[in-house]
C-alpha cells in the first residue's frame, strides 16, 4: 500500500484512526521501549522518498554513520535494518535524550 497520509482529507484520516484504534492497533508512540533500557528506534524519510537509500553506496555510507553515531551513547547495538527510505535499530542505553542528540549529529570524516 502507498504511503497516502498527506493526501488524504481530515475525514479519511480520521476514518484510519478509528479502525486502527477498533482493531486494536497502536497509534505511533515512540520511546518504544521494550523492556528496562531496551528501545526500537526508527525514523523514515519525509513523504517515505527514497533518500537515505538512493545509491547503494549512500546506504552503505548511512549505516556506518548510524552506527557510529550510536555506539557511544548505547552499551548494545543488537540488531538494525536500514532500507532506502526508512531504518530501525534496536538499542540498550542509558539516556533516550542523549541517544536522540546523537541521531541529530554528521560526522563530516565519513563523507566521501
Amino acid at each position: 500500500m502507498a504511503y497516502n497520509w498527506r493526501q488524504m482529507t481530515n475525514e479519511q484520516r480520521a476514518e484510519v484512526l478509528r479502525t486502527r484504534q477498533e482493531s486494536g492497533q497502536p497509534w505511533h508512540g515512540p520511546p518504544h521501549g521494550l523492556e528496562r533500557h531496551w528501545y526500537h528506534v526508527a525514523a523514515a524519510c519525509y513523504d517515505h522518498q527514497h533518500i537515505i537509500g538512493n545509491s547503494p553506496e549512500r546506504l552503505a555510507l548511512f549505516e556506518t554513520k548510524l552506527l557510529v553515531i550510536l555506539s557511544p551513547e548505547c552499551e548494545k547495538i543488537s540488531g538494525w535494518c536500514v532500507l532506502p527510505n526508512h531504518y530501525h535499530v534496536l538499542v540498550q542505553c542509558r539516556s533516550v535524550p542523549l541517544c536522540r542528540a546523537a541521531l541529530g549529529l554528521d560526522i563530516p570524516s565519513l563523507e566521501r
